[in-house]
């Protein structure tokens, strides 16, 4: 099987070893389709903590800013997804349906390799939004770190019905056809 190099996505959020091209695809899923970059994965801050600082501000103004709670929360996703899940979790508390919030602590509770919890942000977004590529992304990556690959192939297909002439995620779908060793 092919190895996709990962380093330049942004989107990617685990520490633990799942399938690349189902993490490939989330990113490739997301610029296939032109859809603007989630703010908080695609973050070019000169450092770490630029951005915190900054959502930490807003924060000390009003305690109860979603889009700060929620940018805080996604910039923490891929250093520390438990206190991601801390900052995601208050912003849910004031806007249940909050797309980004729900995306972002997904991809944490994906990244602490809690795949049936993550599953279930991603559905919540998918009765919000059926089309969401992040959503589907994510639940497809869920589904095949936990072990349900004939899952996660529905799920790429779903992807692939938003996109059809797209050869590279049909690609990545082969790929993932294809025997594991």
């Amino acid at each position: 099987m092919k190895s996709i190099t990962l380093a330049s996505i942004p989107y990617e959020t685990h520490k633990k070893s799942t399938h690349a091209a189902v993490k490939y695809l989330i990113a490739l899923a997301a610029l296939s389709l032109s859809l603007p970059a989630v703010a908080g994965f695609a973050s070019a801050s000169p450092s770490p903590d630029y951005g915190i600082n900054w959502y930490d501000k807003a924060l000390s103004v009003n305690q109860n800013n979603v889009p700060a709670l929620v940018e805080k929360g996604t910039d923490l996703v891929n250093q520390n997804p438990e206190q991601a899940i801390t900052w995601i979790d208050k912003a849910l508390n004031i806007d249940s349906n909050n797309i980004m919030a729900l995306i972002s602590k997904g991809a944490a509770l994906r990244g602490l390799g809690q795949y049936q919890q993550a599953i279930l942000q991603y559905d919540k977004v998918l009765t919000i939004d059926p089309n969401d590529v992040y959503a589907i992304g994510g639940k497809a990556d869920s589904l095949y770190g936990s072990g349900q690959h004939q899952q996660a192939i529905l799920w790429i297909d779903k992807v692939l019905q938003l996109n059809p002439s797209d050869g590279k995620i049909q690609q990545v779908k082969e790929s993932l056809e294809q025997p594991i060793n």
